[in-house]
């Protein structure tokens, strides 16, 4: 790393003295967020699997249920 960011020393030191609060900020929440982020992920995931696949059992259900129930369906397989 650098030691010289900028020409006046002060603003410099508040800058190495920044870098370091955000080193340790994500070094000690880092983790955490990455967890929660990831279990977002997979729920969201799980959620929209779980809602397409219950649509196109409802889909399906009705469709089978239309045809089944049909007096045409009887005709064509007598």
């Amino acid at each position: 790393m650098k030691e010289k960011y900028y020409d006046d020393p002060k603003e410099n030191a508040a800058f190495l003295r920044h870098v370091d609060v955000v080193t340790n900020m994500i070094l000690k929440y880092g983790p955490a967020l990455k967890r929660k982020w990831a279990r977002e992920a997979l729920f969201n995931t799980v959620w929209l699997d779980c809602f397409f696949k219950e649509t196109a059992v409802k889909r399906y259900m009705a469709y089978f249920n239309y045809y089944i129930s049909s007096e045409e369906c009887f005709k064509c397989s007598a």
